[in-house]
């Protein structure tokens, strides 16, 4: 297991003043899709991910090197996903009629209801992943039964 470093009251305060910072605690930080895709542009005309974030106002040895390394390699990965890039999802939790009054639900917009229709919908999609993955685990490890 890896340690992470953290940041102190007075880097999370730097951090969240930059406009490409979506989210920042003392354990981990989230960028907005600006940042990513201006990221990964500046990765297409061949920065490195250090000379990337520097140029983003950020700098690297405030985030810690192994931290630089995967948000990096996130980036680029997502970047050559036929999906690209996303901005960070509000909710994967499963939402349900209990977890909100009838007069709740009637208040929502059509464009947020479709929204927490989606995530459910990813949701149920990764837990359908998961489960198949269990299901195939037994079988693999005993190939002769």
């Amino acid at each position: 297991m890896s340690v992470k470093k953290k940041f102190s009251p007075g880097e999370v305060a730097m951090l969240q003043a930059n406009p490409y910072t979506e989210r920042v605690t003392a354990e981990q930080i989230s960028f907005t899709l600006a940042f990513k895709e201006e990221f990964w542009r500046l990765s297409v005309e061949g920065c490195t991910g250090n000379a990337a974030f520097r140029k983003l106002g950020y700098d690297p040895e405030v985030l810690g090197f192994e931290r630089v390394h995967n948000i990096t390699k996130r980036i680029r990965h997502a970047a050559r996903t036929p999906e690209g890039l996303k901005g960070r999802a509000k909710s994967l939790m499963r939402i349900s009629k209990e977890n909100f009054s009838h007069a709740e639900l009637e208040k929502m917009s059509r464009r947020e209801s479709e929204q927490r229709l989606q995530n459910e919908i990813v949701y149920l999609q990764q837990q359908m992943a998961f489960l198949k993955k269990l299901m195939r685990q037994p079988g693999e490890s005993g190939s002769g039964q």
